[in-house]
């Protein structure tokens, strides 16, 4: 008879192959005598390696595997044979169902910039005056994000970190007189801002982004009122034009 078992090899280093395995596959037949030959066999009986002792020791085999491969492929057997004696084969090791019980590390993941920041303006009326509650939030981005709320000079007034996704959750008391603010989140591969946002809202001329050098969106209720008036007076200017003399 001849017995066949395999073991993991405690001395190989798996952060170099997260998703191999080296395995010692062991091949013994006691009632052979020597010289002994041991074949190791693959799928469809290959043969894969190939010993020969002169002793009654097991002999070990050593091979790399990849798991989650196809179970014929993780399936073998020994064999061995001995002068003017048929060969014996042993029990064929069904690995593939015996190694997913064997943790594998995860993959590494790649580091993630911060994006799709949102910033959500909310004012509110209540007894202790005028204020504005900002949320300010990235839907992309490895943690820890840090959210901060700066005033268009780039005066800070408060920041706050998160590692868990959610928003930063801010609140900003009015005045009379209206300040350009903006969010910005970072994180360590990356930053973003939110558009400039006037608060309180009035009728300040629009200014450009002190970082991305765009213009925040005002409401054009003047600018069409004003293009209404030239209309008019256009209108009107080429009708008398036009009068009969």
């Amino acid at each position: 008879t001849i017995s066949a078992y395999f073991e993991i090899a405690k001395n190989y280093v798996l952060e170099v192959f997260p998703r191999r395995r080296r395995v010692v596959i062991t091949c013994h037949s006691p009632q052979t005598a020597p010289p002994i030959p041991y074949s190791l066999l693959g799928s469809k009986d290959i043969e894969v390696a190939k010993k020969e002792v002169d002793t009654l020791e097991p002999v070990p085999f050593s091979l790399n595997i990849i798991l989650k491969s196809r179970p014929d492929l993780l399936t073998y057997s020994c064999r061995a044979a001995a002068t003017g004696v048929t060969s014996v084969d042993s029990a064929k090791l069904q690995m593939y169902w015996d190694l997913p019980a064997i943790p594998v590390p995860p993959s590494p993941t790649l580091p993630d910039p911060v994006a799709q920041l949102q910033a959500i303006f909310t004012p509110l009326d209540r007894g202790s005056g005028p204020r504005v509650e900002i949320s300010c939030g990235a839907a992309l981005g490895s943690p820890p994000i840090t959210y901060s709320l700066l005033r268009k000079d780039g005066l800070l007034y408060t920041k706050e970190s998160h590692n868990d996704g959610r928003p930063a959750n801010f609140s900003l008391s009015l005045n009379q007189t209206s300040s350009w603010f903006w969010c910005q989140a970072e994180n360590d591969h990356g930053v973003q801002f939110s558009p400039l946002r006037l608060l309180p809202p009035g009728e300040r001329a629009p200014h450009p982004h002190p970082l991305t050098g765009q213009l925040p969106q005002v409401p054009t209720i003047v600018l069409a009122g004003s293009l209404a008036s030239i209309a008019a007076v256009t209108a009107s200017m080429l009708g008398w034009t036009l009068m009969p003399r």
